[in-house]
C-alpha cells in the first residue's frame, strides 16, 4: 500500500446504477470507516441522510477502499442561492489510512465537480478533518450551515463548513449564514 494509485480501479456511478451488491459493499466499507455514526450502515444502507446522486469509489480487488458521494443542491447564503456538489461520506478503509489514498479520492472528486461544470463544492465536517480538505483546496467559510438533522429537526451545525471553487473564484462566495435546507449526504 506504499503507492496508494497502484492497484486500484476506479469507478463514477450514478445512485440509480448502484447494485444491491454494491449497497452492501458501499455501507460495508462506510460501517468500517464511521464507527460511532448513529447512520445503520450495512447490508442494504450505504447512504446517511440523503442519498447522493453520484459516486467516486476505488476498488482494490473486489474490495472497496474508498469512497465519495456528490448530490446537486441549491444552497442559500444571505439571500442567494448557490448551486454546489454538496460532498459527503468521504471515506477511505481504515486499513488504507495514510497511504495518500485520500488525496486521491479527494482528486478524483473535485473531478467529477469539474465535470459537472459546479461552481463550488460544498461540505461540512469536524475539526479535526479539516486541515486534510485544506491540503486539497478547500476553504473554511465564515458563516455556521443550518440544516436539517437525520431525525428532521433543525439545527445549525457547530462543525466545519468548507467550500472549494471549482468553476468559480473563492471570492464570488457571500459571507454569511449558509442554509442547505435539506440533510447532508
Amino acid at each position: 500500500m506504499a503507492n496508494a494509485a497502484a492497484d486500484l480501479s476506479w469507478g463514477l456511478t450514478w445512485e440509480n446504477d448502484v447494485t444491491a451488491a454494491d449497497h452492501e459493499a458501499l455501507g460495508a466499507l462506510l460501517a468500517r470507516c464511521f464507527p460511532r455514526s448513529f447512520t445503520p450502515f450495512g447490508p442494504g444502507r450505504s447512504w446517511s441522510s440523503a442519498r447522493p446522486e453520484l459516486r467516486v469509489v476505488a476498488h482494490a480487488d473486489e474490495r472497496r477502499v474508498a469512497h465519495l458521494a456528490v448530490l446537486r443542491r441549491f444552497l442559500r447564503v444571505e439571500g442567494r442561492d448557490i448551486v454546489v456538489g454538496d460532498v459527503g461520506l468521504v471515506a477511505v478503509d481504515p486499513a488504507w489510512q495514510g497511504s495518500g489514498l485520500g488525496a486521491h479520492l479527494l482528486s478524483r472528486g473535485r473531478a467529477a465537480l469539474d465535470d459537472l461544470k459546479l461552481p463550488f463544492g460544498y461540505l461540512t465536517c469536524g475539526e479535526q478533518v479539516a486541515g486534510f480538505y485544506a491540503t486539497a483546496g478547500w476553504v473554511p467559510v465564515s458563516g455556521p450551515t443550518r440544516m436539517v438533522r437525520a431525525d428532521g429537526r433543525v439545527q445549525v451545525y457547530g462543525g466545519v463548513s468548507m467550500v472549494l471553487p471549482v468553476h468559480a473564484a473563492i471570492d464570488d462566495w457571500p459571507d454569511g449564514q449558509v442554509n442547505r435546507n435539506g440533510w447532508e449526504v
